[in-house]
């Protein structure tokens, strides 16, 4: 079993006794000897990892629909999934999203946490204390400004590593035979959808930097499609039922792609786990291949067409300028042209994530409209890294606006375990 395979099957035992210790405090008091048994079953499972790993440290992220340890996304079994959310849910209305362990950690030090879990929980109310001996209870907030845009920025990072690692599963699953579940992407979509309207330029900034030597994968290509495709379908009004099925038909399209339209609809009619979505995913798959051979069809699926040109141009073996991706979107053909202009409308003069020209400190990458949203800032390219945010009131008009920001972001080994039907 590689050792990311282990880390996940570990985290999930760990997340587990944290729940069974946790959820014990909602009838009994810390000293209570089921309390006692079940501190004594997670402090259990710490120190067989800190016995291996004693200079580590256990990072457990907990969000609404996903839950991380140490940067891996968790593959939370159907019948324990409900649980693991209310302790999410819990936790968040007392000020914590992240639990830090470290060798440290002790039963005495448990048992302190589980006295503050306890006192919020029954107090309705923050936790007050927020550090024991190898024990850390941080915030994780990714929906305000401020000391949470860290926090954001290294959520959006994760899903979109994630996802990259989840399309391979996918497709490999699919190769050898099998029908995935569709689960996972279903919590990674809800999660995205959640995160995209506050957090809409990292997901640009992700999806417009250029791959190294100019290089995209098509599992990167995919990905940056449905990133943006849920983005844009945003903006555009679309409910969150459309909002789930366009990213899933974006993800199923890495299997189904070059399928003859009238045999999506039977190729998918396996995947029980679409739900109710799975007559919305199945259309705009199959009206997507339509496309693809020249006939125009549905709004949704001529958006993921366009945003997939969109993604070809920007990731193309040379940067691209914005007057180039303009150029492309227009030149669509089975493409409604109001689609094309939503599309550009949407990019905007100066889009976020690009490259720019300022007449005092030359090239800059666009960063944000600022906290008020109506100025612009960036960074300066500096040789070897960008500078500090800084605020850009010199830019050259003159100059082109190119899709060839190379950010380089560390995909840390997120992964989305994709299991068959059950």
């Amino acid at each position: 079993m590689s050792q990311k395979s282990e880390l996940r099957k570990y985290g999930n035992r760990l997340i587990n006794d944290l729940q069974v210790y946790l959820r014990s405090l909602h009838t009994h008091d810390a000293n209570n000897d089921i309390v006692t048994r079940a501190r004594d079953e997670l402090f259990g499972t710490l120190t067989e990892h800190f016995d291996a790993e004693p200079k580590s440290t256990l990072q457990v992220q907990l969000l609404p629909e996903e839950t991380f340890i140490n940067n891996t996304l968790l593959p939370i079994a159907m019948q324990d999934f409900e649980r693991i959310k209310e302790l999410t849910k819990e936790l968040k209305t007392m000020g914590v999203g992240e639990i830090i362990f470290d060798a440290a950690v002790s039963k005495e030090s448990l048992s302190e946490f589980a006295s503050a879990f306890f006192t919020s929980y029954h107090y309705r109310k923050l936790m007050d204390v927020r550090a024991y001996s190898g024990i850390q209870a941080l915030e994780l907030d990714y929906s305000v400004t401020g000391t949470a845009e860290r926090d954001a920025h290294q959520v959006v990072v994760w899903l979109f590593s994630g996802l990259l690692d989840g399309l391979e599963g996918l497709t490999d699953l699919v190769n050898e035979g099998h029908t995935p579940t569709m689960v996972p992407f279903m919590r990674h979509m809800r999660l995205l959808i959640d995160l995209n309207m506050e957090r809409g330029r990292v997901v640009q900034h992700l999806c417009f930097a250029r791959q190294q030597e100019g290089q995209s994968s098509d599992f990167h290509r995919v990905a940056c499609r449905t990133f943006l495709a849920v983005q844009v379908g945003q903006v555009g009004g679309l409910d969150r039922s459309d909002l789930m099925a366009i990213g899933l038909a974006s993800v199923l399209d890495s299997v189904t792609r070059g399928t003859e339209p009238d045999r999506i609809i039977p190729m998918l009619a396996t995947y029980t786990s679409l739900s109710d979505l799975a007559p919305r995913v199945m259309m705009i798959l199959r009206e997507l291949e339509l496309i693809r051979r020249g006939y125009s069809t549905g709004i949704k699926a001529q958006l993921l067409h366009a945003l997939e040109a969109l993604v070809d141009t920007m990731q193309g073996e040379q940067p691209a300028t914005l007057s180039d991706v303009q150029e492309r979107m227009r030149a669509l053909e089975s493409i409604d042209p109001t689609v094309a202009e939503a599309i550009i409308d949407w990019l905007g003069d100066h889009p976020v994530g690009t490259i720019v020209t300022s007449r005092s400190m030359g090239e800059v990458l666009l960063f944000d409209r600022g906290t008020d949203g109506e100025s612009t800032r960036c960074r300066q390219v500096m040789r070897d890294s960008l500078s500090e945010v800084k605020p850009l009131d010199d830019l050259d008009p003159s100059a082109p606006i190119r899709f060839a920001s190379r950010l380089d972001f560390e995909y840390e080994p997120v992964v989305i375990d994709i299991d068959l039907e059950e």
